[in-house]
């Protein structure tokens, strides 16, 4: 009976025992069900997208601030801004993230801030964002005019342009100013040049930055210059300078930048442009004011065969493209050589200067005129042809003197008296009688032998006195009479490098003797070697090849005057005949 007792109150226990361990499961099911249902209660208030705006009547261009927030941490690239692009322009956005507990609940947001300015007048919509499931409700704004808002947003940007003169001649040039002054944050800022169908237009130099103050306002300045050379007569209009660039605004506690596209076109000039009178004669050249000068190096009205004259001309024209300044030709006599620089052109104060530098090299002895330069121009200001001339120079040649002081003596001059040692042809005289011509031509041949021996020993003597290049400056006295002794002179300074030695025994060297093709090609490599010891670029002469063409000459002279030498002994036939 006790034992049945005892089962039955151990049954009850475990009952009981199940019975509150199943009271304690639904409790904690029922907690967290109610969690559950408060994180989804969260995640569904999370899930609200909200945009505000900072003011809802704005006027054109004026930059306000669009938050758009959501009540979770999401992607910040989550948002999609193209929907703004029809009606406005907008920034980059700022986006900052949050989260927070607040008596045990965690909560997150995701913000977005943009400054935006609207395009048009009128009332505009901002449009809704959708992110996720969910989405902003629209904004409705009324864009006014910036006349009519309560604070004036026009950009702070002048754009001005002046023309020196407005009335031109085909081919005259004039200076076009433009000025732009920036109280504005930019970026990315360009100049646009004005255009104009028949007119040249060049930008001049580099901008010009400097700061100004306007009614208390700083400004940067930045001032353009163009030349503007019309090629087609009449009235043609000038389409303004363009200034284009992009305003920063926003940046004053909006956490984001906008850049703003703004244009500005300055006026359209109306230019007239005059043609070239019929009476004009010469090169047209229309400027306001044209002045030639010279120089000469050494001035002096006298002068050696051989010794350089330097002749700098300065051409300076205002108001003139360079690519329109004029070729200076000058007729130079024959009995010069001349060597002339590149021109080197400069801009100074409106006007484009030329300079050109001439090397001027005497070849005869006598007089020497150094012919004038004359320039024809148009005067624009009193509209009449002018001349503007530069006179030339009478120098009275002398003898060449070289730079080591050696002697040249020109051989024409009658004053230099040539030897004899040169071999002279033996004349004959033809003989009838066979039978004495045996005996007149051993006597002759006789006769030629002993000359012939002379000569040689003479010439032996001559090359032994001609200087070599080492010691051409210490033989003042050795001055040449003969045609050979000219020569050894020209090869020994071809190969001690002495130009102006070169030139001068060259015009003394007799070449008649010598074809043509080879006498142009001695003047090449002369010519050569001038340029390059006297042109602006200089550079080291190679003298081998003039000293081969030489050397070939000295050797067709030998056998030329050997021939010479032995044809009259050998008899024609016709002279046997006889």
């Amino acid at each position: 009976m006790v034992s049945r007792m005892k089962n039955v109150s151990q049954s009850q226990h475990q009952v009981a025992l199940f019975s509150g361990i199943a009271s304690l499961a639904r409790s904690y099911a029922l907690r967290l069900l109610l969690g559950v249902c408060a994180l989804l209660s969260v995640s569904v208030h999370a899930a609200q997208v909200e945009a505000t705006v900072s003011k809802n009547i704005v006027a054109v261009n004026e930059v306000f601030q669009l938050v758009i927030a959501i009540d979770s941490n999401v992607n910040p690239n989550s948002l999609d801004l193209s929907a703004l692009e029809d009606n406005f322009t907008y920034g980059r956005p700022s986006v900052s993230s949050n989260n927070s507990y607040t008596n045990g609940t965690l909560s997150s947001s995701t913000q977005w801030r943009i400054a935006i300015a609207a395009k048009k007048v009128g009332n505009i919509t901002i449009p809704s964002f959708r992110i996720g499931a969910t989405a902003s409700e629209p904004i409705e704004l009324q864009v006014l005019k910036s006349a009519n808002a309560t604070t004036s947003n026009e950009p702070n940007i002048k754009l001005s342009s002046s023309l020196d003169k407005p009335s031109l001649y085909v081919g005259e040039s004039a200076q076009l100013t433009v000025r732009i002054l920036i109280a504005e944050q930019l970026d990315q800022a360009a100049l646009i040049a004005p255009e104009a169908e028949g007119i040249d237009i060049v930008q001049q130099g580099e901008d010009k930055q400097a700061e100004r103050i306007l009614n208390g306002r700083r400004y940067i300045e930045i001032t353009r210059q163009y030349q503007l050379t019309p090629f087609e007569s009449g009235d043609i209009v000038l389409k303004g300078a363009q200034f284009k660039t992009s305003i920063v605004k926003g940046s004053r506690g909006f956490g984001s930048t906008l850049s703003v596209p703004f244009e500005k076109q300055a006026e359209n000039i109306t230019l007239t442009v005059k043609p070239k009178p019929k009476n004009y004669q010469g090169l047209w050249l229309p400027t306001a004011d044209l002045q030639l000068e010279q120089t000469w190096q050494p001035s002096s009205t006298t002068a050696r065969v051989g010794d350089p004259i330097t002749r700098t001309l300065t051409l300076s024209i205002k108001n003139v493209a360079q690519s329109s300044m004029p070729n200076l030709n000058i007729d130079y006599p024959r009995s010069v050589r001349v060597y002339s620089e590149k021109p080197i052109y400069s801009q100074d104060n409106g006007y484009t200067r030329m300079v050109i530098k001439q090397v001027i090299i005497p070849r005869e002895v006598g007089s020497l005129a150094l012919p004038p330069l004359a320039v024809n121009w148009w005067n624009t200001q009193s509209n009449q042809q002018q001349t503007t001339r530069v006179e030339g120079l009478a120098i009275d040649v002398k003898e060449g003197d070289l730079s080591n002081s050696v002697q040249l003596p020109i051989l024409n001059d009658p004053s230099v008296q040539t030897t004899n040692d040169t071999a002279r042809p033996v004349e004959v005289k033809t003989v009838k009688d066979a039978g004495v011509w045996p005996w007149l031509t051993a006597i002759v041949t006789s006769l030629w032998l002993l000359t012939t021996g002379f000569w040689l020993k003479a010439r032996q003597r001559n090359l032994t006195q001609v200087p070599s290049p080492q010691h051409a400056g210490h033989t003042r006295n050795a001055t040449p009479t003969t045609n050979e002794q000219v020569f050894a002179h020209l090869l020994a300074a071809v190969k001690a490098n002495q130009p102006i030695q070169v030139q001068s025994y060259y015009q003394q060297w007799q070449r008649s003797d010598f074809q043509a093709s080879y006498i142009a090609q001695v003047d090449n490599e002369i010519n050569a070697m001038m340029k390059a010891h006297y042109s602006t670029d200089s550079h080291t002469w190679d003298n081998q090849a003039l000293i081969k063409l030489l050397e070939k000459a000295n050797k067709q002279r030998h056998q030329a005057s050997t021939q010479s030498a032995l044809a009259p002994l050998i008899p024609s036939d016709s002279n046997k005949k006889q």
